[in-house]
């Protein structure tokens, strides 16, 4: 909006009208406009809009959290989206756990003397954890907390003194077994009113969602990472146009083709074949599939796929067998576990009681000098 004069006219919009806006009840429902000078405009509540009910940039600020979902950028860019429809002067991202110190994951403002004094005793003192196990507590502000009297007087003076805040919004996010991930707002001079405190509820409607989504992006592109790195890793997918464009391309594509290839290929090596004609190393190969889709995304494009092949694994566990002289049986069972094959159907596969599959396994980690599954999975993975 351009201010040519002193006097612009603005439509101040309520939480409930914001929530109902549809062509219907724009056409039932009368907004009330005041003509306020450039002053007051400037000083307009987080509660008031100009024009549209979303400020300008949210889109874009939304647009980039959606795409650093599963990426530890991800919260940083989610304080970003909620700080532009309630401004604050600093944030805190902390994760709390169940019965230990809370971890400051990031800030932008935090100083130093308030972060030592929290990190070494006054964490104890903090009330957040006893409110955020409440099912209805999405978000909470240092006034709510002041008025249930849940401060005592050690917590609310540093508060005031150290940390330097008037109010703190604290936008809660569940993970599990008690922990929970929280987005803190602080304010150093004013509160934060009861509008922008429903409007924070709001959002977290749509912005617990999005951490969920994310939870399971970040542990999904962890464990690829790692599997790749053990040697055996799920097949990695890109898919390009007819000019080599990249469409999509797995979160751990990079990683795995600078295992296959000692490098990260160009779109345009791929789409011409020259990398597929090399092959990769350590049994990585790349598969080009043709797609007749008609889907948006595949028409016309052509899908590849990096993955190491099963064979090789087998020849690696061969080796571990060799070297650790397991029998032709015990490697058989290796594999399948691997493949992640439970006893029932490792038993099936090899036409033998689930009985035997327990007892090889037994003097398989006789041989190895270990007591569980998992430090089986351990040591053969570290050789693979």
């Amino acid at each position: 909006m351009l201010f040519s004069g002193a006097i612009v006219t603005a439509v101040t919009v309520s939480l409930p009208e914001m929530a109902a806006f549809s062509p219907s009840a724009l056409e039932a429902r009368k907004l009330h406009v005041d003509h306020l000078t450039f002053q007051q405009v400037t000083r307009m509540p987080a509660t008031a809009t100009l024009s549209t009910p979303f400020p300008i940039g949210f889109g874009s600020l939304m647009a980039q959290a959606l795409r650093d979902m599963g990426k530890p950028e991800f919260y940083e860019s989610m304080v970003e989206l909620v700080r532009q429809m309630i401004p604050c002067d600093f944030w805190i991202i902390a994760r709390y756990d169940a019965r230990s110190k809370p971890l400051i994951i990031s800030e932008n403002g935090m100083n130093v003397n308030a972060k030592t004094l929290y990190s070494n005793r006054l964490w104890q003192r903090d009330p957040l954890p006893q409110h955020a196990g409440r099912r209805d507590t999405r978000a909470i502000s240092l006034r709510e907390l002041r008025r249930d009297g849940a401060l005592d007087t050690v917590y609310a003076r540093y508060l005031d003194r150290t940390l330097g805040i008037q109010d703190e919004l604290a936008l809660l996010f569940p993970i599990s077994g008690g922990s929970f991930l929280a987005l803190c707002l602080d304010r150093q001079r004013d509160a934060f009113t009861d509008q922008e405190l429903a409007l924070a509820r709001e959002l977290q409607t749509i912005l617990v969602e999005m951490h969920h989504q994310h939870i399971f992006r970040a542990i999904d592109r962890q464990v690829s990472l790692f599997l790749h790195d053990s040697g055996v890793g799920k097949p990695e997918i890109m898919i390009l146009s007819a000019n080599n464009t990249v469409l999509y391309k797995s979160d751990t594509w990079s990683h795995a083709a600078t295992q296959a290839f000692e490098r990260d290929p160009l779109p345009s090596e791929i789409g011409c074949g020259d990398i597929a004609a090399t092959g990769g190393r350590d049994g990585w190969s790349l598969t080009r599939m043709r797609d007749g889709s008609r889907d948006a995304i595949l028409a016309g494009a052509d899908v590849y796929l990096l993955r190491r092949n099963a064979a090789d694994v087998g020849d690696r566990v061969a080796e571990f067998g060799r070297l650790h002289q397991l029998t032709e049986r015990q490697q058989q069972i290796l594999v399948l576990s691997l493949q992640g094959h439970p006893n029932a159907s490792i038993a099936e596969k090899l036409r033998i009681t689930v009985g035997g599959v327990k007892n090889h396994k037994l003097r398989l980690y006789e041989k190895l000098d270990i007591t569980s599954e998992r430090e089986l999975m351990s040591a053969i993975l570290c050789h693979l």
